[in-house]
């Protein structure tokens, strides 16, 4: 089984990535969420009751509602409503997306000292990959700003920015104490990432057992890639007890979740019998999903080929229930934001 790219390689084209996405993209760890904090400034003896129906409606998907409670508290200067109401407006919930309406409310609450606030604009301020420079440049001003009060995805941010080395001076030192910072508190990206930096001696000696410790963990909170990297680390002993079937079952969970370098060492594990039972037609499925996502495998495609046609209809059948599952994934999310939507911080 061949290694997966560099992980220092990664965690550089994670930052890139991040920089294109949109800015729901920012929540993909739960200390990365810009859901706004309930916090009611002094005098406003009604906010707390409005603001909570506000969140509340939030929390049940009730996205108009949300927004028709939290407008009258925003404009008369509640921070956590101008919070909620960039949050509606840049992902388009209730209401038409809007990123100028978005960055103008994140900005009322930030200038408040707001730090769900100040991280969200940060991230919009970067969510467009042309972003000229002093629009990057601010926005880590702002990462800087909720990091000094413990947000845990601005840090993992600033982490970002000293490994890319674009804003100012690349300090793998600082990122590591960045990435330490957000990872302690579970962030899945910054697990991640910082099992990259020990697995690479990047800002500190290699070391697999922390590498090994930080991406398992990155791993169990869900990171795709993560799984992947220490599904390998595991199946061959890389810092970590060797362990062929729980090494397997990690490469799996990254499979399912897309990956398609998971999704071809899968196809290879069950073509192999190698901490999976031979299953033919899961190898089969697995290879036709990895090489629909843009990775061939000539060994696969002649592997596939000795299979009976029975095997091979089956095979594509589960293969295509598959990625159509993974093509139309909205009555899943929606399920998700209507039972109850994210943390509140």
């Amino acid at each position: 089984m061949t290694a997966a790219a560099s992980p220092l390689t990664l965690c550089l084209a994670l930052l890139a990535a991040l920089a294109a996405a949109p800015l729901a993209a920012a929540e993909k760890a739960g200390a990365d969420q810009v859901a706004p904090a309930a916090t009611t400034q002094a005098g406003e003896k009604d906010a707390p009751a409005a603001e909570d129906r506000a969140y509340a409606a939030y929390q049940r998907g009730l996205y108009l509602t949300a927004y028709r409670e939290a407008l009258p508290l925003a404009e008369q200067g509640d921070r956590a409503a101008q919070t909620l109401l960039g949050e509606l407006h840049s992902r388009g919930l209730g209401v038409a997306t809007d990123l100028k309406l978005a960055e103008k409310w994140y900005r009322a609450a930030a200038a408040q000292g707001d730090p769900a606030a100040q991280f969200a604009l940060g991230a919009l301020l970067t969510a467009d990959k042309s972003a000229k420079p002093d629009r990057r440049r601010e926005a880590a001003g702002y990462f800087e700003k909720a990091a000094a009060q413990g947000h845990a995805g601005a840090h993992y941010r600033l982490g970002l920015i000293e490994i890319e080395g674009e804003l100012r001076p690349r300090d793998l030192r600082k990122a590591l104490e960045h990435l330490t910072f957000a990872a302690e508190r579970g962030h899945g990206e910054a697990q991640y990432s910082l099992g990259t930096l020990y697995g690479e001696g990047a800002g500190a000696a290699p070391d697999p057992v922390a590498a090994a410790l930080w991406t398992g963990r990155a791993a169990q909170a869900g990171v795709a890639d993560a799984q992947l990297d220490y599904g390998i680390m595991v199946f061959k002993g890389r810092g970590v007890a060797a362990n062929e079937e729980l090494g397997a079952e990690w490469i799996r969970r990254a499979a399912e979740k897309g990956n398609p370098v998971a999704q071809n060492r899968i196809a290879r594990l069950y073509a192999n019998g190698r901490g999976v039972a031979i299953d033919p037609v899961a190898a089969a499925k697995w290879h036709l999903i990895a090489r629909a996502g843009g990775l061939s495998d000539i060994w696969l495609d002649g592997y596939v080929a000795t299979l009976s046609q029975d095997d091979r209809k089956t095979a594509q059948a589960q293969a295509q229930a598959f990625q159509q599952a993974a093509t139309f994934p909205e009555a899943g999310l929606q399920e998700q934001w209507t039972t109850g939507g994210p943390a509140r911080p």
